[in-house]
């Protein structure tokens, strides 16, 4: 919900992380399930909202430590480039690697691990676990250091 620098410098902000992201992959994944016609969406979302939503954070962290090596490269390369990148649209070509980094992660990760043993079509599978990992990647990324 924020970007990986808000929550280093107002830690406080983890206690609103926690629960939004949990009530968006929640609703994604409901939604999504009702968007399908699954049958039994109370039960699948019971069995796989956890995974869902630790691979979530796994790969929004992973993705933003592609940000921060990106961003730590620049600056050893050039410090007055890694200066100009806190700024728009700066911010987006750092941020950009490590949101499809996290998108990927995200699908992959729900398709072969979460959702492997679930009752859904090879369908289902896919636009169950592309839905997720479109509407939950880390946007928030893009968000100038500045602001």
């Amino acid at each position: 919900m924020f970007p990986i620098w808000f929550l280093f410098l107002f830690p406080i902000t983890w206690l609103i992380i926690i629960p939004a992201n949990f009530l968006v992959d929640s609703l994604v994944l409901i939604f999504t399930l009702k968007y399908l016609q699954y049958a039994d969406i109370k039960s699948l979302w019971k069995t796989k909202i956890w995974p869902v939503w630790g691979f979530g954070f796994l790969a929004d962290m992973l993705g933003a430590g592609l940000v921060i090596s990106i961003y730590l490269t620049l600056v050893e390369l050039s410090p007055d480039l890694g200066a100009s990148l806190i700024f728009f649209p700066g911010t987006c070509l750092v941020a950009i690697p490590g949101i499809l980094l996290a998108g990927i992660l995200i699908y992959f990760l729900n398709k072969k691990i979460t959702f492997k043993k679930a009752d859904l079509t090879p369908q289902q599978l896919h636009k169950l676990c592309l839905s997720l990992a479109i509407i939950t990647a880390p946007y928030t990324m893009l968000i100038p250091l500045y602001w």
